[in-house]
């Protein structure tokens, strides 16, 4: 036992793709503290998206395994893995994934329907964190309503809503302007400051790196 709160030992991920094996994840071995925040840099295909998936419990491996909490995401039921996807790990897509018929509020609060929870606590703690985003104005809007900096936002919020203890985070910043990306960074780092959440972010662009605790550079599926 170790005190790491996320490692990935002898961790690879293959696909077939036009009859060739591509090495998506190639051998990775590292561990994560809790409390850290930590990025994974590299161009696009090295595997930063992949690895994530991987950690997160979203992508079986093709070989290796993942420990979270020295408990091994390998050897988890269907029902056991999604508990802790529920209860203890924050995943922000790239792609914001948000319901385009829910309004702003539906989309955050849908995170919170699997879990027994106090309604008005939960609706209190919405309204705080849309304001805290600067986002209380478009509660009742629909997300073609929003920019793409507020539909991250809300995407964000979404998933803090659920308190999980871990957060990956896939090019969080990626596809918004610079102001919004410090923002979007700020709360973050508050996050992590104030209640001890582990980051662990990808990313494919500069300017981040100032806020991790750990930089690992990848390429073709390994950590250089």
């Amino acid at each position: 036992m170790n005190n790491y709160q996320i490692e990935c030992i002898s961790l690879s991920k293959q696909f077939s793709l036009n009859k060739q094996v591509v090495k998506a994840v190639d051998n990775i071995n590292l561990g994560i503290s809790k409390n850290e925040m930590v990025i994974f840099k590299g161009r696009s295909g090295a595997g930063k998206s992949t690895l994530l998936n991987l950690m997160s419990g979203l992508t079986n491996p093709t070989s290796g395994k993942v420990m979270i909490d020295n408990i091994c995401l390998n050897d988890l039921s269907n029902d056991a893995l999604s508990e802790l996807l529920l209860n203890r790990i924050g995943i922000i897509f790239q792609s914001f994934n948000l319901l385009p018929t829910y309004t702003v509020y539906e989309n955050i609060e849908i995170a919170t329907v699997p879990k027994v929870v106090n309604k008005n606590m939960v609706k209190e703690t919405i309204m705080y964190l849309l304001d805290h985003f600067d986002l209380a104005q478009k509660s009742r809007s629909l997300p073609s309503e929003l920019s793409v900096g507020q539909q991250q936002k809300v995407a964000i919020i979404r998933t803090l809503i659920k308190e999980p203890s871990i957060i990956f985070a896939d090019e969080p910043t990626g596809s918004v302007d610079d102001k919004t990306a410090n923002e979007i960074m700020e709360h973050l780092i508050s996050l992590k400051n104030e209640k001890q959440v582990t980051l662990v972010l990808a990313t494919h662009g500069n300017g981040m790196e100032r806020f991790a605790d750990k930089v690992f550079v990848m390429e073709n599926g390994r950590i250089k």
